[in-house]
């Protein structure tokens, strides 16, 4: 993974016109997240965006472009450090950002692309140049010349783009005057609100029209989800709380949690129909992400509370062993038991333990929309382990 830098500047108008003093992440499937990046580990990377907040693995990172203040003295020299590749992609994307409001600017993006049609030495800028001249000739409406790049996708393109490019393509058989009538069997006067955008919808070529396409893949996701049978209430009805609370009783001290819920089948085949949308329509299904995790974390509290009463009621605080009154000591049999008692509280301790760490991995991809949950999730699992390290300290002791 490699980090550039993009500077944004009156070097760079067009860059700056669309991007706002972004930064960008470019992944490996091709799509670029711009946003602000507010937190980096070794492991992830975090990124504000208008769809809100996004956590990407580094081992799905092809390369970050960090914007940089103009007033920066060395901004010009790290601008020159993009490659060409990439300053051809992010001018372009300005350019067909402004093309909404002067159609012009789409020759100009294709332009600035065609010198790396053939481009290949990442496979990453690659596909993102590829669906970004799929995405200006719709707006120009090139119809046979799509038809060709889309089919050539789904014949040859990763699992995602043979998705994607079928999404496109389904859209134009079901409606070859490219107007927006139907998506699968419903009409549009079913999911088109407003009568200005449905009458936008109703003329030949509407598909050119960048919200109008928009309003169709959301569509297409919308019955996506519905054909796998997949909302977060019926995620919800599935939940077991007693069979979730045995299966955490047991949870070994190693090893991923997840895979030992019960529930865990129906989670991923949730998460799985949603990526399947997202490579339609990649910044899709935010908020039913967001919900989703909601509503695991909110089956997982009672719990996660009901774990942690039973490991007070072993804490060894509450017990009073056999001591020798004379010298304040325990006895022998006083420090046994007293370490028997330790022993118990840490053994059920344990899946407390691990329970909250999973839950607060699953917050912190969201630590603003839920900012208040992981709070209170990181305040209980600091809490909790220093009682833990209290007791593995205390359990040496001879003196009550």
């Amino acid at each position: 993974m490699r980090i550039s830098f993009r500077v944004i500047s009156l070097l760079t108008p067009l860059l700056a016109a669309a991007t706002s003093h972004a930064d960008t992440i470019i992944l490996k499937d091709g799509t670029f997240v711009e946003g602000e990046i507010t937190l980096q580990t070794s492991r992830t990377v975090r990124v504000s965006t208008r769809f809100g907040e996004r956590t990407y693995r580094r081992s799905n990172i092809e390369e970050i472009i960090e914007s940089v203040n103009s007033l920066d003295p060395d901004a010009v020299n790290k601008f020159a450090e993009l490659s060409a590749p990439v300053k051809a992609v992010l001018n372009a994307r300005a350019e067909y950002d402004l093309g909404r409001h002067d159609p012009r600017r789409y020759e100009r993006a294709l332009a600035r692309l065609e010198p790396f049609r053939d481009y290949e030495d990442s496979r990453a800028i690659r596909i993102h140049i590829d669906w970004l001249i799929i995405e200006i000739n719709e707006r120009l409406g090139r119809w046979e010349t799509v038809r060709q790049l889309l089919e050539n996708k789904r014949s040859n393109g990763t699992p995602q783009e043979r998705m994607r490019a079928k999404a496109h393509l389904d859209l134009f058989d079901a409606n070859p005057d490219y107007d927006l009538r139907y998506v699968g069997e419903k009409h549009a006067r079913n999911f088109i609100k407003g009568e200005e955008l449905r009458n936008r919808a109703r003329q030949p070529d509407a598909l050119r029209d960048y919200d109008i396409m928009r309003i169709a893949l959301e569509e297409t996701c919308e019955q996506l989800l519905v054909e796998d049978q997949l909302s977060v209430k019926a995620l919800a009805d599935k939940l077991d709380p007693e069979a979730t609370y045995e299966a955490c009783k047991t949870l070994p001290r190693i090893g991923d949690v997840g895979k030992y819920l019960p529930y865990i089948e129906d989670l991923k085949r949730a998460e799985a129909t949603l990526a399947k949308a997202q490579a339609i329509l990649d910044d899709y299904g935010g908020a039913f992400e967001l919900d989703i995790v909601r509503t695991e974390v909110n089956h997982l509290l009672p719990i996660l509370d009901r774990l942690q009463e039973e490991a007070s009621a072993a804490s060894p605080e509450t017990y009073n062993p056999p001591f020798d009154r004379r010298t304040g000591r325990l006895t022998k049999d006083g420090r046994e038991q007293w370490r028997q008692r330790c022993d118990e509280f840490l053994t059920t301790a344990e899946p407390v333990t691990r329970l909250i760490d999973y839950m607060v991995d699953r917050v912190n991809h969201y630590p603003q929309a839920l900012r208040d949950l992981r709070k209170m999730l990181l305040d209980s699992r600091e809490r909790f382990k220093e009682t833990v390290r209290a007791v593995r300290k205390a359990r040496s002791r001879t003196h009550v």
